[in-house]
This record gives structure tokens, sequence and C-alpha cells, in this order.
């Protein structure tokens, strides 16, 4: 059994009636995070323009097609999986969009349940939506709930981070990018790249 399993998990798209036309929730799990920090690094020192380079971070919705190919194809490089997760935003039930914080922790616990788990210690970092603390709490004992219900046999610490505080996370922002621009531009440019690392890929209330 491995010792160490790191989850980085951003989105894609807006939970909002109007807006996208999908919602991507990405992970990227991989056991050696850092030559991963390591690349984006590399990339924002030797690839971005000067004035780029003041950026925070930097993410696939402000990218160049130049840069999210070069991240997406650096990333496929290293020892990491991706397993995503798309809503069709308009089969979703209205009362739903009521309870977003709802919709948000089941899509996240689908997403755990499905991966194939074999560590001890699972660190599970997720992009901070807000800093409501009562919902970054909720989120947490959902998930907690959803190991015990699973009886998955490994401890876990969840942390939630700003993207640019984390250049893992910065990294599964291009991953759910790509996916929502396959999804809603049929453009599969970008998803192909890493099309070889993705573990799994389920569509919830698919429109087809």
């Amino acid at each position: 059994m491995k010792q160490k399993l790191h989850i980085f998990i951003d989105e894609s798209g807006d939970l909002g009636k109007s807006g996208s036309k999908y919602f991507v929730i990405a992970a990227l799990t991989t056991e050696a995070p850092k030559p991963i920090e390591n690349a984006i690094k590399r990339i924002r020192t030797k690839k971005l323009k000067k004035k780029l380079k003041k950026l925070s971070e930097i993410k696939g919705n402000n990218s160049s097609p130049e840069i999210r190919k070069y991240v997406l194809k650096e990333l496929i490089k290293h020892d990491c999986k991706f397993e995503i997760i798309a809503i069709t935003k308009e089969k979703v039930k209205d009362y739903l969009y009521d309870k977003k914080h709802k919709l948000y922790n089941y899509i996240i616990g689908m997403l755990i349940e499905d991966m194939d788990i074999h560590a001890k210690d699972i660190s599970l970092v997720i992009d901070k939506k807000d800093n409501n603390k009562l919902l970054k709490e909720d989120l947490n004992l959902y998930i907690k709930k959803k190991i015990e219900e699973k009886k998955f046999n490994f401890k876990i610490e969840i942390s939630h981070k700003n993207s640019s505080d984390s250049r893992c996370l910065q990294a599964v922002d291009f991953i759910a990018w790509s996916v929502n621009r396959k999804l809603s531009f049929d453009d599969e440019s970008y998803f192909k790249i890493i099309e070889p690392k993705v573990r799994t890929f389920k569509k919830l209330w698919n429109e087809k």
C-alpha cells in the first residue's frame, strides 16, 4: 500500500442558473507533488512574458493557447492521474440552485468515491471558493462521512487554499479548463493532450 497520496481539486464554470453551460470539477492525484510544483514554477519564470510574471498565478482561462498547451504537455510527463466530473447545468433541478453548496459537496463526494485509492494517508487540497468557514466545515464533514460510509481505510487531511498559494492547484485549473473547453466549445485540442492521464471522466445529467 502506498504511504501518502496528494489530491488537488479545482473547478471550471459556475453553479449559477446562467453563466457557463457546464460545471466541471477536476482532481489531480499524485504521490509526488514537488516535481509538478517545480514545473509550474519553471513555466512562470521561463515561458511567461515579463508583465505576466507579476501575476500571482497562472490560470487556464487567461493564458495564451501556447502556454495552455505547454502546461498540459509538461503535466503529463509527471506521475499523476486526473479524475473528472462534469454536469450539464440545464439538467440540474431548480431547487438545487438554492442549495449550491450542497450540490458542490455532492459532486466532490462522488469524485472521491470514484477514486481508486490505495494509500494510508491522504492530503486533500481544495481550491478555496470563499471565506465562509461554515461552508468549508460542512464540506469537510460531508467528505469524512462519505469516507466512513464507504469504509475506506485511510486517514485524510483536508485543507482549503487559494490557488495563488498552491502551484498544484494552478496545474489542476488547466485540467478543469480543458474539459470545459471540450464540452462547451467542442474543442478537444487541449483535452487530447491530457487524455492519457485521465483515469475517470463522469458526466452527470448529460444532455445526450
